[in-house]
C-alpha cells in the first residue's frame, strides 16, 4: 500500500497531523490458544450498553434511538457512565507484548516529524507504544499538560481519557456539548490545523466522530484557500464505496484506499511509505 505523495511532504515538513481512532485500538490482539482478544469496537461499546440496560439484541434499541441517544440513556439511568467505562478499563489491558506487536502503533511511534499526535480513543495504547519504543512523550487531556517541549510528542486525548472522567465525551448531551467547539481542546485544534493536514486512521464514514469533526474542518478553514498544506484531511477507508468516496470529496477529504482483509497490515504499510 502507498500513501499520496503529498502526504511524504507534509511529513517531512512536520504539517501532517494524525488522528487517531477506535479502529486503531481494535486492531490490538493478544491472548492464545484460541482466545484472542481485541480492543472493543464503538459498535461493541453500544452493545455492551444495551446490554447493561437490560437489552439481550442491541438492535431492539437501536430501533429506538441512536447510538448517542442509548448512551445518552445509560447515563441518565445509571448516574454516569461508570459502568462502562470500567468495562473498557477491564477490556483494554493487553500485556505490552500486544503493544509491541502492532504494527499500527509501531509505526506511529517512528513518525518523529510528527510532534503532535491527536486521538478520540480513551486507551493509552499510544503512550505505551511510545514508551516500548524508547520515545518521549506527554498525554494531553486537559490544558494543564499543555507544556510542549521541542523533544517531546504531544499525545492529544481529544474527548478525554480514563484519568479525566469527567471530560470524556461519550454520550448525545457531550458530542453536543463539543459541536459548540468552545472548549480547551477545540481551541488547541483549531490551532494546530493552522497550515497542517489531518490523517484520519481508525475511523468509519459511520463513525459519530468523523461527521462533526469533518464539517467543522470544512467550514472553519474553507475560507483559506492560500494555505500551504493544501487539501486539509486524509482520510484511510478499507474498500470504499462510490458513496462514500463522493460524500468524502464533498467535505474535501481524500480517500486513501485499503484492502479490508488485510487492514492492519495495510495501515502500517501507508504510515511506513509516508515517512520512507
Amino acid at each position: 500500500m502507498s500513501a499520496p505523495l503529498e502526504l511524504r511532504t507534509l511529513y517531512r515538513d512536520g504539517r501532517l497531523l494524525p488522528f487517531v481512532g477506535a479502529g486503531v485500538s481494535a486492531s490490538v490482539e493478544w491472548g492464545g490458544d484460541g482466545q484472542k482478544e481485541r480492543g472493543p469496537s464503538w459498535a461493541e461499546l453500544v452493545d455492551r450498553a444495551a446490554l447493561e440496560l437490560g437489552f439481550q439484541k442491541a438492535d431492539l434499541i437501536r430501533a429506538r434511538g441512536t447510538d448517542l441517544q442509548i448512551l445518552e440513556y445509560f447515563k441518565l439511568k445509571f448516574r454516569g457512565h461508570t459502568r462502562l467505562t470500567n468495562w473498557l478499563l477491564l477490556n483494554m489491558k493487553p500485556p505490552d507484548e500486544a503493544i509491541r506487536n502492532s504494527p499500527i502503533h509501531n509505526e506511529l511511534a517512528q513518525m518523529r516529524a510528527c510532534g503532535i499526535i491527536y486521538t478520540t480513543n480513551f486507551d493509552d495504547f499510544i503512550e505505551r507504544s511510545f514508551e516500548l519504543n524508547g520515545r518521549k512523550h506527554r498525554a494531553v487531556a486537559i490544558e494543564e499538560h499543555m507544556r510542549p517541549q521541542s523533544d517531546t510528542t504531544e499525545i492529544i486525548k481529544f474527548h478525554g481519557d480514563w484519568n479525566h472522567p469527567d471530560r470524556m465525551v461519550l454520550t448525545e448531551s457531550d458530542y453536543e456539548r463539543r459541536m459548540e467547539f468552545k472548549e480547551t481542546m477545540d481551541l488547541r485544534l483549531w490551532s494546530d490545523l493552522l497550515n497542517r493536514s489531518i490523517l484520519f486512521l481508525g475511523y468509519s464514514f459511520r463513525d459519530p466522530n468523523v461527521a462533526y469533526l469533518f464539517r467543522q474542518v470544512k467550514e472553519r478553514f474553507a475560507s483559506l484557500p492560500n494555505t500551504n498544506s493544501g487539501r486539509r484531511a486524509y482520510i484511510v477507508v478499507q474498500d470504499p464505496s462510490q458513496f462514500e468516496r463522493r460524500l468524502f470529496q464533498e467535505r474535501n477529504i481524500e480517500v486513501i484506499p485499503i484492502d479490508g482483509r488485510v487492514r492492519t497490515q495495510a495501515v502500517a504499510e501507508i504510515l511506513n511509505d509516508i515517512r520512507s
